[in-house]
């Protein structure tokens, strides 16, 4: 139930307000306690009011707690901005865009008469739930070591895709066997079936046979989905079987079919069209591929038969069934016993049996009630509970997989079903970065941490246990053993868009949309049209505009998103061009995550009013342009992650004036300047470090005074300036240093003890090597990752010795222009699972048979 995930938020925002502003509460703050207390009471009985969920009468009395924890925070927040507003009034530079300013001993007053009226209300909720017979609930909790045990399940699990497929082996022996063989022109083959069928997850597993792969020339996967954008869908395509141009960036859409056309002529290759809705999808992508009767192939996926049937109506469907008993039954042992399955306890097995009888049949409601299962206690009242729940939300002989999908939603923590519910911002099918995720879950104050980790560690906790309850799927592990990527199901992002707008907790793209009364709103089409309405929504707390048209907004524009939504936390905003950035900007005082991205913005700088956002984590600015960055963004006190490409002006702090240096652990493609001199050696927690433009001659010296202070560094990239020498500082001694980059000459390749010990990725360019780096690299023992790029090695020989490498994966040798043999020894790189070497032209060594 979100009522308590919200209630819980909001008391923890009014415990902040009385640690924070103490002083400026004074005879409020009485009431301010008061408030929490309630709520903390209300909270008590909601935690258990899901139990009767189908009662009309809790259901309304639990949306009018959720109502007034909603307006409490509105009230709160209001205070603050008004204590800041009235502190910030008369300072010098400060813009004054409100209509009105509010002093102290003002904004103290309005806050008790708000919280006045809170009271009576809540007086009347009480009242309501003792008239109408709404009694006290219980319900069992886990105990405490459970808990425990599934906190450490998830920490040290590993994040691969899961192996275990049921009733899908004849389907893919069939899907090979038309892959591979057959007519000898261009078929493009259709999986046909409804959502949760396991089509992708089949897809998949053809994709990767080893006589697929052994097949053809050249493979690529895309996910379409119902809002396509052809150009692109090429470019992705493109990506998958060539290098990607600049000047493939300016082709129009007639011009990129014709390079793919040309480059595909004369290779047999399969592509993927994952999850079709329409049948223009492929007519738009068809010229693109030729049909050279060599047997190349297109596999696409849909929930829609004609848009199979339009795409080639000689091939037939490959139409997916349901899982039969005994497959659904398998599956399900595997999923709820994982490795155990084999010794099923027999007390459980009744229950069991009819639960997946509740499934029929579908992968996706077995697999998700499995999940739920194993974090259960095997306890035959445990499992007919679960079983009695089903049997309430199923019609006879009805499928209803919202509801098995909202079983598990409903036995999330609070805090997980307020991160859930937020995936519904992203885009159909598409790939979320787990980076942006877990900045916007803390910027909106869903996770808290826990001891000493870090916030963004805990909320890659609730990343990985989403997975492990099959809420969301990894799609792409880091190279630091996290999480890269994520995507949620269509049938699961259904289910989270349809609980958040029921709660006006989250609202977008819907000609329904009421955004008065949405928390948060998330925009794929059309920005501009909530730019120019004509009301303000005081209550809005983010803007997500995740562009799929490549908009253009104007100053004037900004300005009222500024001057209506006084208390946004997040506004985020992808695909949407801004030349200018108005110094009002400032005045957001709630502002926690600022993202402009997409790769289309022409900001030139940045204002210095920026550093009035006294309350910002996370600075994302993505553009072509080196910006200016004010030199203020050093006072941020709660700055933790700036990507910016740019070049910071004006004076530095003075020695020990840092104000951000105990919360910043991102600082990315930021010039070297004087601010290394100034401020980089106090940086302590920095996470991430990517410094470009590096002079030797001028900046050697503080490099390797401030890096090695830097012992919480995970990744590392250097930049030299015009590609001269760069100095590599001492990095032995930072054991979490897992990632490294070095683009400019080196003087030499430090030695295998000179680099971190568990450096797992290494990425060199331009470093102009004379000596084969293979001799030191091979003993680097955790090393999972080689990138050789563009003249990092001059000579002509490279030799991989026998036991070098022992868990390298991975090996990209590109323009290698003076590369003339590779050698590569028995038991050299074991591990090796990737391979590929582009533009190393003088190469003659067959490599693949000296593995």
């Amino acid at each position: 139930m979100i009522a308590e995930a919200i209630v819980s938020f909001v008391i923890g925002k009014l415990g902040d307000l009385l640690v924070r502003q103490g002083a400026a509460l004074f005879e409020v703050s009485g009431q301010v306690e008061w408030l929490k207390e309630e709520l903390e009471w209300m909270k008590a009985f909601l935690k258990d009011a899901d139990v009767e969920q189908n009662d009309e009468r809790v259901k309304k009395w639990v949306a009018a707690v959720r109502d007034i924890a909603y307006k409490a925070e509105d009230v709160i927040d209001t205070f603050i901005l008004q204590i800041e507003q009235s502190r910030r009034r008369g300072s010098v530079g400060y813009s004054q865009i409100f209509t009105s300013f509010v002093d102290e001993p003002s904004a103290r007053h309005q806050l008790g008469k708000k919280i006045k009226e809170i009271k009576s209300e809540l007086v009347q909720i009480r009242h309501r739930r003792k008239s109408y017979g709404i009694k006290n609930l219980c319900r069992g909790e886990g105990s405490n070591s459970m808990r425990k045990s599934l906190q450490e399940q998830r920490r040290t699990s590993p994040l691969l895709e899961d192996t275990e497929v049921v009733g899908f082996q004849d389907d893919i022996n069939t899907l090979v066997a038309r892959l591979i063989g057959g007519d000898s022109r261009r078929c493009v083959i259709s999986i046909v079936g409804m959502g949760g069928l396991g089509k992708t997850t089949l897809a998949r597993k053809v994709y990767n046979h080893d006589d697929v792969k052994n097949h053809f020339h050249g493979r690529a996967w895309i996910h379409v989905s119902q809002d396509y954008d052809v150009r692109d869908l090429l470019h992705s395509i493109m990506r998958c079987f060539m290098i990607l141009t600049t000047e493939h960036h300016e082709m129009n859409i007639t011009k990129l079919k014709e390079e793919l056309f040309k480059h595909l002529e004369a290779r047999r290759y399969l592509l993927v069209l994952d999850d079709m809705w329409k049948t223009e999808a492929w007519d738009d992508l068809a010229a693109a591929f030729p049909d050279g009767n060599d047997g190349s192939r297109v596999l696409l996926t849909t929930r829609n038969k004609e848009v199979a049937s339009s795409a080639d109506v000689r091939s037939s469907l490959h139409e997916l069934k349901l899982l039969g008993e005994d497959e659904s039954w398998k599956l399900f042992c595997k999923r709820t016993f994982l490795e155990q399955y084999s010794s099923f306890p027999t007390n459980l097995e009744v229950f069991g049996r009819k639960i997946v009888a509740k499934c029929h049949g579908l992968p996706l409601a077995v697999v998700v009630i499995g999940g739920l299962l194993s974090r259960k206690a095997r306890l035959p009242r445990e499992w007919e509970k679960v079983l009695n729940s089903l049997s309430r939300q199923f019609v006879e002989d009805e499928l209803k997989i919202g509801r098995i999908l909202a079983l598990s939603y409903e036995d999330l923590p609070h805090h997980l079903k307020l991160c859930f519910l937020y995936l519904g911002v992203f885009p159909e099918d598409s790939e979320i970065s787990a980076k942006k995720l877990i900045q916007l879950w803390v910027a909106e104050g869903f996770v808290q941490s826990r001891g000493a980790e870090t916030f963004e560690e805990a909320a890659e906790d609730c990343l990985v246990e989403l997975n492990q309850r099959s809420l969301i799927q990894i799609v792409k592990g880091s190279s630091m053993g996290g999480v890269k990527s994520c995507r949620i199901h269509d049938l699961l992002r259904d289910l989270s868009i349809s609980k958040a707008r029921a709660e006006n907790f989250l609202n977008g793209d819907t000609n329904s949309l009421s955004p008065c009364k949405a928390r948060r709103l998330f925009v794929h089409h059309g920005i501009s049209k909530y730019t120019s309405l004509n009301q303000s929504n005081p209550c809005l707390r983010s803007i997500l505009s995740l562009s799929l048209d490549r908009e253009e907004i104007g100053k004037n524009q900004l300005d009222l998103l500024y001057r209506r939504f006084h208390l946004l936390n997040v506004l985020h905003l992808h695909g949407i061009r801004v030349d200018e950035f108005p110094t009002e900007i400032g005045t957001l005082i709630h502002l926690r995550y600022l993202g402009l991205t997409g790769c289309v913005t022409r900001l030139r700088r940045l204002p210095s009013s920026i550093a009035n956002l006294c309350n910002l984590q996370t600075l994302e600015v993505d553009s072509p342009n080196k910006m200016d960055i004010p030199s203020e963004i050093w006072k941020m006190q709660q700055l933790r992650h700036v990507r910016v490409p740019g070049r910071i002006k004006g004076e530095g702090p003075k020695a020990g004036e840092l104000s951000c240096s105990s919360n910043l652990q991102t600082l990315t493609s930021i010039d070297a300047d004087d601010w290394i001199q100034d401020c980089l050696g106090e940086l302590i927690n920095l996470r991430k470090l990517k410094i470009e433009r590096i002079d030797f001659s001028i900046h050697r010296k503080r490099l390797f005074d401030s890096i090695p202070k830097l012992v919480q560094l995970q990744s590392l990239t250097l930049h030299g300036y015009r590609y001269g020498l760069i100095p590599l500082p001492l990095i032995s001694n930072l054991l979490h240093l897992y990632k490294l980059c070095l683009r400019g000459g080196l003087a030499r390749l430090p030695e295998f003890h000179e680099f971190s010990p568990n450096l797992t990725k290494l990425t060199l360019e331009f470093s102009c090597l004379v000596q084969d780096p293979m001799m030191t690299l091979e003993k680097l023992k955790n090393l999972r990752i080689l990138r050789l790029l563009e003249l990092s090695y001059l000579g002509r020989q490279m030799v991989c010795s026998s036991q070098g490498f022992p868990q390298l994966e991975s090996l990209d040798v590109h323009n290698l222009l003076n590369l003339e043999g590779w050698r590569v020894e028995e038991g050299a790189m074991s591990s090796l699972l990737h391979l590929n070497f582009f533009c190393c032209r003088r190469l003659k060594t067959d490599f693949r048979s000296a593995m």
